[in-house]
């Protein structure tokens, strides 16, 4: 543990530290309390200690916030960040140092301003992304806790789009543009169907999940296999048809071909929908 000095204490539980040029974020409970720049972090304080590292491609920006981001601000971000990586139980992309925060200071000012932005894939982001969402209603509440400030509901599937997008590795917009496509389905079997599906109904989740993972396995060319197409095709005619024109919206959205076998599955779940709407 040697070797690490802090730069700046943010609060309490985060402390910016230096090794040589390099960059960590320290986070743990009570870590910053009583200390000051140049102090060393050494093995007698607090064991809870995790250390971030920021990477150099992303040191600029981080700076940068540091001297335009208010400290309770940047230092209830990395306690999200490191919220999410132990319920995720994986490392995240460096990125989200620079993204979430960005986010929920801008959010914060946003709502001193009496601006709240909605987000249209709220239910779809609900749906598909059920873990990040859960880690972000309680980043929602560390937020309050924190620094006071209550952050709107629609706050939550933005934080969410920024733990799922770092834990895959993708940009937020990546993760938005597959959001979009299966909000853009939905509706469409919605209009054609003449239905509302309840969004807390089981066949929803499973055509969403479905989509979601189809999506993924399309666009990266990893084709299942459909057993019952034959079967799927024979039986459930009107629905495979349905499936069908509406994967021409992922065709035209991905501009690659939907194989049968999904269009199969997919014709599945719109038999289950019909048949209990």
């Amino acid at each position: 543990m040697e070797g690490y000095v802090v730069t700046k204490v943010l609060s309490n539980n985060v402390v910016i530290t230096q090794k040589g040029d390099e960059i960590f974020v320290l986070t743990g409970k009570g870590i910053g309390f009583g200390k000051k720049k140049g102090d060393p972090i050494t093995e007698k304080d607090i064991i809870e200690q995790k250390f971030i590292q920021i990477t150099n491609e992303h040191k600029e920006n981080y700076d940068r916030l540091l001297k335009t981001v208010n400290d309770e601000i940047i230092a209830v971000s990395e306690e999200i960040i490191e919220l999410a990586r132990e319920r995720l139980g994986t490392e995240l992309n460096p990125h989200i140092h620079i993204g979430l925060t960005d986010h929920i200071n801008f959010a914060i000012t946003r709502l001193k301003e009496g601006i709240n932005i909605i987000n249209p894939f709220e239910m779809e982001i609900k749906t598909m992304y059920p873990t990040e969402y859960s880690i972000a209603e309680e980043a929602i509440e560390l937020v309050k806790k924190r620094i006071g400030v209550e952050l709107p509901e629609s706050e939550k599937s933005f934080i969410a789009l920024h733990i799922y997008s770092a834990k895959v590795n993708q940009t937020v917009g990546e993760t938005l543009k597959y959001t979009e496509i299966v909000k853009d389905v939905i509706d469409f079997i919605q209009r054609e169907l003449n239905i509302k599906i309840d969004e807390k109904s089981l066949d929803y989740i499973r055509l969403i999940s479905h989509l979601r993972y189809a999506l993924y396995r399309i666009e990266n060319n990893k084709p299942i296999k459909n057993i019952l197409l034959g079967s799927i095709k024979r039986q459930l005619k009107e629905e495979y048809k349905l499936s069908k024109r509406a994967c021409e919206i992922i065709e035209k959205k991905l501009d690659k071909k939907v194989p049968e076998d999904e269009i199969g599955y997919i014709a599945v779940h719109l038999g289950r929908i019909k048949t209990n709407s």
